[in-house]
């Protein structure tokens, strides 16, 4: 009987702790099964996007500022061209580029009004929106590397430099905008340094002759100027472009940590 009495109490030990074990073991339910698949998936997606980072930075994307060409790009990594003394900003927001196009903007206008302090007041026009693209009134000015910069006038001009306003022989600074020109040329050689100027073909006449009349050589201009060689000249740096008899359109080089730019 003793025996018997260990027999049941063995067995209803062994079915309370396979029960215990069956309560420790359970299935998960639907909704822990559903948020764990979700941190999994959660996890999977970091590695994804780890990798991804990981390989655009070996492309070089992280490394660089414009991406792209300058009519078809975009802009990362922004700078941005603070306000100073002697020139004015007149859109803010689309005052982003390259470091290197914002700080050799900043030497240019420097280095010209240190010759010329007396002068008034110089229009900034659009760069680049924060992170390039598209925007309106310009066909580039999309990745950082383009920049609108006013002229110098003999007297400042109504409206200016909120405005652009046309240069004329009778009104512009010729002294004062061939410097600036200049400044804007010397940088060639920088790192992401000056690639071309756009600028209509009768103001570069303007400049052309106040130039040649100063004693600049005519070898001098031809490597400077397109004009007189005609508006579809291969000839000099800065070129003519339509609408462009108010401002200088300045493009700046691709810098050599700009892996993506175009």
């Amino acid at each position: 009987m003793r025996v018997l009495v260990g027999l049941v109490a063995l067995g209803l030990l062994a079915t309370s702790s396979s029960s215990a074990d069956a309560k420790n073991t359970r299935r998960p339910t639907k909704r822990e099964a559903t948020r764990g698949a979700g941190n999994e998936k959660k996890r999977a997606a970091r590695v994804r996007a780890t990798r991804e980072r990981d390989h655009l930075e070996l492309r070089g994307f992280a490394r660089g500022q414009s991406v792209g060409a300058p009519w078809a790009g975009r802009l990362q990594h922004a700078s941005e061209l603070p306000a100073g003394d002697g020139y004015l900003i007149r859109r803010p927001e689309r005052a982003y580029g390259t470091q290197t196009t914002v700080e050799l903007t900043l030497r240019a206008i420097r280095d010209t009004l240190d010759e010329f302090p007396d002068e008034h007041v110089l229009a900034i026009g659009d760069i680049s929106a924060r992170s390039g693209g598209n925007i309106t009134q310009h066909r580039s000015h999309q990745s950082g590397r383009d920049i609108d910069v006013g002229l110098f006038y003999l007297e400042q001009p109504a409206g200016y430099p909120a405005s652009f306003i046309h240069a004329s022989e009778t009104n512009l600074d010729r002294a004062a905008t061939f410097k600036l020109l200049e400044n804007f040329l010397a940088t060639g050689d920088d790192d992401g340094g000056v690639q071309t100027i756009f600028l209509d073909f009768d103001v570069q006449g303007i400049l052309y002759r106040w130039a040649l009349d100063h004693g600049v050589g005519e070898r001098r201009l031809a490597r400077i100027f397109q004009y007189p060689h005609g508006r579809d000249s291969s000839q000099g740096l800065v070129r003519h472009e339509p609408n462009h008899d108010n401002h200088m359109h300045v493009r700046f080089k691709c810098p050599d940590e700009d892996a993506s730019c175009r």
